[in-house]
């Protein structure tokens, strides 16, 4: 997964931003975000659109490149707890834990 730096300042951000919210220049370099931490979980025991009791599991998770994304888990994972981060092809974070 990749997140984005501002070539001028260094601010990281994801997703990518028109404009540097810190400096407002427009340049950005991708940085891979592969790892960070878990630091909030939230279990959805209903989904809208499936049925039966499916349950998963969202999390923030603060990249060791910086900025905060929201991951999916493939498990029930408390916070602290280092995952790696792989992007789906539907545009789904999945943070999951060797």
């Amino acid at each position: 997964m990749k997140v984005f730096a501002c070539v001028a300042c260094g601010q990281v951000d994801f997703p990518r931003r028109l404009l540097c919210p810190s400096c407002g220049r427009d340049e950005f370099a991708e940085v891979a975000a592969s790892t960070g931490s878990v630091e909030e979980v939230t279990i959805l025991h209903h989904r809208a659109g499936k049925t039966g009791g499916d349950i998963a599991y969202i999390a923030t998770v603060l990249t060791h490149a910086g900025p905060r994304v929201i991951a999916r888990l493939e498990r029930l994972l408390a916070p602290g707890i280092v995952v790696s981060l792989r992007l789906e092809s539907d545009g789904a974070i999945v943070g999951f834990s060797d």
